[in-house]
């Protein structure tokens, strides 16, 4: 199976040192790879530099097929909805000046050339499949739950048909009894799409849970880990 994604030799450097080096890693369609460390590990900074939202400092990331450093503004641009990222704090993934009707309409109205309405009216099945109603959506971000906005933030993702998507820690914020719904959403919604996922989290019970295999970051180090000797590799850290 071709690889939707490499990683290659990924180093970031900031002023005060490296944030990681070496990393190394494939994801395959469908599959899900986590991305384990404590907090201060890099492994934020390491799921915005494999989309592009943050430059490394050395290696290369091939999505596709392509190597993201070397695309034009304007391929980049064609190819970035194939690359979503839902963020740890559901919140300000939404504008709060916005109705979510014109956050979640707004990316696929732009990429599409089509009008928000016509746009939404398409969004009604996948807005059923995350639990929301549509008069919903006419609310402002701050009138909504977390666990509200964070289904919201993944119709506004999945309309685009992303091919990968970048989950930093996106229910760290939220009550313990909404986390398994969420993640349970995530899931049913990966499956169906058959979308690839990076997960990023400090949670290892949830790591185990969510991921097919992990790749732990720490002291600048990265290793990928299968599922049975990151369990003993946890169980270790606790004792």
């Amino acid at each position: 199976m071709q690889p939707l994604l490499s990683a290659e030799r990924l180093h970031k450097t900031y002023g005060h040192g490296n944030i990681f080096s070496d990393v190394s890693f494939t994801v395959n369609p469908g599959e899900t790879v986590g991305l384990f460390g404590m907090s201060g590990s890099g492994k934020s900074t390491l799921g915005r530099c494999l989309i592009g939202l943050e430059r490394l400092s050395g290696g290369r990331v091939v999505f596709a097929g392509e190597d993201i450093a070397r695309l034009s503004a304007s391929r980049f641009r064609k190819l970035r909805p194939a690359m979503q990222m839902i963020f740890q704090q559901p919140a300000i993934s939404m504008d709060p000046r916005m109705h979510l009707f014109d956050s979640v309409s707004e990316p696929l109205a732009f990429h599409e050339k089509r009008g928000r309405p016509e746009v939404f009216a398409s969004l009604f099945p996948l807005i059923a499949a995350v639990g929301l109603r549509p008069d919903q959506f006419s609310c402002y971000p701050n009138q909504l739950s977390g666990g509200e906005i964070q289904r919201a933030m993944m119709v506004k993702i999945y309309s685009l048909s992303p091919k990968l998507i970048v989950a930093d820690e996106p229910t760290s914020m939220l009550d313990m009894s909404v986390q398994a719904q969420i993640l349970l959403l995530m899931k049913e919604l990966q499956k169906k799409n058959n979308t690839a996922c990076i997960f990023i989290s400090h949670d290892s019970q949830i790591m185990l849970t969510m991921c097919d295999r992990i790749g732990v970051l720490g002291d600048g180090d990265f290793r990928m880990m299968e599922l049975d000797e990151f369990a003993g590799y946890t169980t270790e850290l606790r004792l």
